[in-house]
């Protein structure tokens, strides 16, 4: 496994009064900023017909993002089954023209049964359609024309990738990490068991394939760093309370294992579940330390609920100050 440094945006806003607009804003910037600090890559999302705004366009908001910086890569959430896979082709090869080649794909089948009735598919076709999508989007990428559904298509222009954007494969179930294994060129796991991974490295031993890039995070991917980490739960609990039982309730009704739970009550009851990390910078540091030796790469979320901007600028600056200069082997630029 990679242990790499991760941003994650959704730009989900849970109706607590920070404007959309806000949020795209302050993500461009904080992921500018974290270009300059060394930061491995950026995670976002996609959801479709979201009451909360979730963003369905993790695209244009990558592109602003690519324009803004230099070595940063950019994790580019795609549910395959639901998407037209040559038009989807053809804007990741301008997104890695644009970006000179920092894109992969993290390709899910997805889990929302709305999503599916939106466009007019069976979920129960889910495996089938992804992997469809994925022969497409190989061929696609090699800049030749190509038969689709009984139409010759040819997508231009050439992605700067050799062989195109890098499909890495995510999920939680066997299914996922035996499909990682035959048809992508890693895996990000949503919920990385140890058996999960087992198998994926097994299946790709058995298909005599080398494993490819496998990221993994522990809890739901949120860290926060606050010298008052009792106050900062204080001041961010609802926003984290929010995104919990939302994509909780999505993962009931869609019957999925995401590692998010429905029904939490209350800001106690959520600091149970030990899925969000608000630390202070010695345990900041500790924790990142644990997990770069379990292999294991390091999520921040700042956003995350359509949090205030000003609450997440507060712990990434920290963060720059007091954790990374003692973490990373790299020199730090405080911003």
């Amino acid at each position: 496994m990679t242990s790499e440094l991760w941003l994650r945006y959704d730009v989900r806003n849970g109706g607590m009064a920070v404007p959309r607009g806000a949020l795209y804003a302050a993500a461009v910037e904080q992921v500018a900023w974290a270009d300059r600090l060394g930061f491995d890559a950026v995670m976002i999302g996609e959801h479709h017909g979201a009451d909360d705004g979730y963003i369905p366009s993790p695209m244009i908001l990558g592109a602003a993002m690519a324009a803004r910086t230099e070595k940063i890569r950019f994790g580019i959430c795609a549910m395959l089954p639901l998407l037209d896979p040559v038009r989807l082709a053809e804007d990741l090869c301008v997104f890695d023209n644009l970006s000179a080649g920092r894109v992969d794909v993290s390709a899910g089948v997805g889990y929302v049964p709305a999503e599916f009735r939106m466009r007019g598919l069976d979920m129960k076709d889910r495996a089938t359609l992804i992997d469809e999508a994925v022969k497409a989007l190989r061929a696609a990428f090699s800049g030749e024309p190509f038969r689709y559904r009984d139409k010759l298509v040819r997508v231009t222009p050439p992605p700067v990738q050799s062989g195109g954007p890098p499909i890495l494969i995510g999920g939680a179930l066997k299914a996922s990490a035996l499909r990682a294994a035959k048809i992508g060129d890693g895996f990000i796991p949503s919920v990385a068991s140890p058996e999960l991974l087992e198998c994926y490295r097994i299946e790709c031993q058995r298909l005599n394939r080398v494993p490819g890039r496998t990221i993994c995070f522990s809890g739901s991917g949120f860290i926060h760093v606050s010298r008052d980490p009792e106050r900062a739960w204080s001041q961010i609990g609802k926003y984290l309370l929010y995104e919990m039982n939302a994509y909780g309730k999505w993962a009931r009704e869609g019957g999925a294992n995401t590692g998010f739970l429905p029904d939490i009550p209350d800001v106690e009851a959520l600091k149970q579940t030990g899925a969000y990390f608000v630390l202070t910078p010695d345990e900041c540091l500790a924790h990142m330390r644990r997990e770069r030796k379990a292999g294991r790469s390091i999520m921040f979320n700042p956003l995350c609920g359509g949090m205030h901007p000003d609450l997440a600028w507060e712990s990434l600056q920290l963060f720059a100050a007091e954790v990374l200069p003692r973490f990373s082997p790299k020199p730090a630029t405080t911003v």
